[in-house]
């Protein structure tokens, strides 16, 4: 179809005669949606193709437009074609409603859309390709003929889409995480209950047996006008307890799920009070706690941008892909790095952010010589910059004592504690290749996936080059994605699904055993969350004293953490010479943390 437009055009005089006086033309433009970055690729080597006038790059512009490529790439796309040639814009659903491109006359819909789907029973997120909606389609008909007359072509039948497509896109509560939403119904609940009881004692009443003991945030989020699966809700609420944010009130009244009452914890009351997923509002507690906040800053700000800081992509010049691996490999948590080394996408990017921050007037020259996103670095500082406000706000620190709050900023396995606090429960372990069978490491986690860090991850290398004998190794991840695979000719599977993990953080066995889940003590082991073991002395029975006291030790030491944790958090509001108090008893027991960690690394 691209090509017969372009004949068209040819033939018809369009490419040579225009309207404008200058060199360029006004009009004449093809915009062709696909569904993602994969679908572009392929159609622009076929365009590419010599056989026909479309891979004539002397009469064909073929450009690309999509969410991951650079903006000066992107910026090409509002230039005019040079009169006797035709620009041809491959592009995602970015140009339905975000750009105008002045110059299209033609728009091809191929009436297909990439979209986040969630399944909360395994807490992967999938990118599926989906048909696209009725509104959709009308706004990208409009994207025909801005300035002059304009002509769309559907690439599916009136009849499919009047009997099949939805006449709107599907609401993102019902095809996303939760657990921000749940905890804001809880907050409400908080929030009036105290309404409720100021009230009632400024009237002299006492009967506070009328308002409900905890929130049910699956009663209140099924009366929406579309409201999420039950099922997802549930797990949601798991997830929530998993991460110490809610708490059960009726847990003894009830065998229904759907019925328990929840109230925020301390940790998830300010979780609540953070405009972001819980498990990043949790990082932020607990660096501010350990003394590692403007790591923590800069790992939520990460996770929380919409592009990666780590450019990617065949075209990327090897020495500028040498230069930022010789940054990260020399910078924070680095091979010879004081504060200790840790193998670690998020500390990669605290690294490459710090190399970045120092370069002054130089920074977008920095990006290009170490293959970095300049846009998204800077989305990184402005929201490092948003949380650090958010974090004040929510007292867990001021601007007075951020010295105290980044103590230990320089501390590469500290930065992993907390690493490992706040994405628990998203651990892996690595399953090393047996003898004779496929090469290559794999990650297996604790839902029983066996995944593989996804292309961008700097631990991928290490995973695929695991031996069939080696240590133990375990990593912290962010997310999980799971492809659908795809189909060749006749039906027939050419590749089965896979799953990825995304932000992979290879972190010591005593990070795991202080700041993950529970610890339960099973002769001469230490056991978390009833799935990962950790012996701590061999089965010989002179150790087996041996073996209690240091398991001792570990639970000990491990009940003094959460217990600087809770105190930390509700002593928010204390007073200065509480909090100079509770500062230096912290700073005796995460100081021996420190020692217990560089201790394992040596």
């Amino acid at each position: 179809m691209i090509v017969k437009i372009v004949e068209k055009q040819q033939n018809e005089g369009q490419l040579h005669d225009d309207s404008s006086d200058t060199e360029y033309r006004k009009t004449g433009a093809i915009l062709v949606f696909l569904p993602g970055l994969g679908e572009i690729e392929s159609l622009a080597r076929c365009l590419y193709d010599k056989g026909t006038i479309a891979g004539n790059r002397a009469v064909c512009n073929i450009l690309k437009l999509h969410s991951t490529i650079p903006k000066s790439d992107q910026g090409r796309v509002f230039e005019p074609a040079v009169k006797g040639t035709v620009k041809i814009i491959l592009s995602t659903n970015i140009a339905e409603t975000s750009l105008t491109i002045e110059d299209v006359s033609y728009v091809i819909d191929t009436c297909r859309v990439k979209e986040s789907r969630y399944q909360s029973s395994s807490r992967i997120k999938e990118l599926v390709t989906v048909w696209t909606s009725h509104a959709a389609m009308k706004q990208r008909t409009g994207r025909a003929g801005r300035t002059s007359n304009g002509t769309c072509y559907r690439l599916c039948s009136e009849e499919f889409a009047r009997d099949i497509l939805l006449p709107q896109t599907s609401p993102e509560m019902v095809r996303t995480p939760l657990d921000e939403l749940i905890l804001q119904v809880c907050l409400l609940y908080e929030q009036r209950r105290d309404e409720v009881s100021a009230r009632l004692k400024s009237s002299g009443g006492e009967n506070k047996s009328a308002f409900p003991p905890g929130a049910n945030p699956l009663k209140f989020l099924s009366m929406t006008p579309t409201p999420p699966q039950e099922k997802s809700l549930v797990q949601s609420c798991r997830h929530l307890l998993e991460v110490d944010a809610l708490k059960v009130v009726n847990r003894g009244e009830t065998e229904v799920e759907s019925d328990l009452l929840y109230r925020l914890t301390p940790i998830g009351y300010h979780c609540s009070r953070l405009p972001m997923d819980a498990k990043l509002a949790k990082t932020l507690i607990v660096g501010c706690i350990l003394g590692v906040l403007d790591n923590a800053l800069i790992i939520a700000a990460s996770l929380s941008c919409t592009k990666s800081c780590f450019v990617s992509g065949r075209q990327l010049d090897p020495i500028d892909v040498e230069a930022r691996d010789s940054l990260i490999e020399n910078g924070f948590g680095g091979r010879d790095w004081p504060g200790g080394t840790v193998k670690s996408d998020m500390i990669a990017v605290i690294a490459v952010y710090r190399a970045w921050t120092q370069q002054k007037d130089k920074k977008e020259k920095f990006c290009r010589n170490h293959a970095l996103n300049y846009l998204a670095l800077r989305e990184i500082d402005t929201l490092r910059r948003q949380f650090l406000d958010l974090v004040i706000d929510a007292g867990l620190a001021s601007r007075d004592d951020l010295d105290d709050c980044n103590m230990a900023k320089q501390d590469a396995l500290i930065t992993s504690c907390c690493l490992v606090a706040g994405l628990y429960p998203n651990i892996c372990t690595l399953v090393r290749p047996r003898k004779g069978g496929p090469k290559g490491g794999r990650l297996l986690t604790k839902d029983g996936d066996i995944s593989r860090p996804s292309s961008s991850s700097f631990q991928r290398k290490r995973v695929n080059a695991a031996a069939e004998n080696g240590k133990d190794a375990y990593a912290i991840y962010h997310a999980k994605h799971r492809t659908i695979g795809a189909v060749g000719v006749g039906g027939q599977r050419q590749r089965p699904p896979e799953t990825f993990l995304s932000e992979v953080n290879f972190v010591s066995k005593f990070s795991l055993l202080l700041f993950g889940g529970q610890l339960e003590l099973v002769k001469n082991a230490i056991i978390i969350d009833g799935w990962l073991k950790f012996k701590v002395s061999d089965d010989s029975e002179s150790r087996k004293g041996s073996a209690i006291d240091n398991a001792v030790l570990i639970l000990s030491l491990r009940d003094a953490l959460d217990k600087v944790i809770i105190e930390h958090v509700v002593e928010t509001f204390a007073s200065s010479e509480e909090k100079s108090t509770m500062m230096k008893r912290h700073k005796g027991i995460i100081e021996v943390v420190r020692q217990i960690l560089s201790e394992e690394g040596s």
